[in-house]
């Protein structure tokens, strides 16, 4: 990889963690906790035992959305934004 290269990649990494630089998706959050949660209470082990169980292979990719999704909800403001509605509500 050249230098221009890697600069541009880290300008990019840089960019995405700035705070207001990312926009969150909260239903995307929301199902991938959901999936995390279905795959833990399912008796199958992740062996594809019964139709629709989360295969454990496949459990990063729902723990990564956990984490992309969480640190994009963070940056964007939002969660201060609920955090405050919060507040006023009690």
């Amino acid at each position: 990889m050249k230098d221009d290269e890697r600069n541009q990649v880290k300008s990019l990494m840089w960019h995405f963690l700035e705070m207001g630089g990312q926009e969150a998706n909260i239903p995307a959050l929301k199902d991938a906790v959901m999936k995390l949660c279905q795959a833990v209470r399912q008796n199958t082990a992740g062996q594809r035992g019964k139709n629709g169980d989360v295969n454990w292979d496949e459990l990063w990719i729902y723990q990564m959305t956990v984490i992309c999704e969480a640190t994009a909800l963070v940056l964007s403001g939002k969660l201060d934004e609920l955090e405050e509605g919060d507040t006023h509500d009690r």
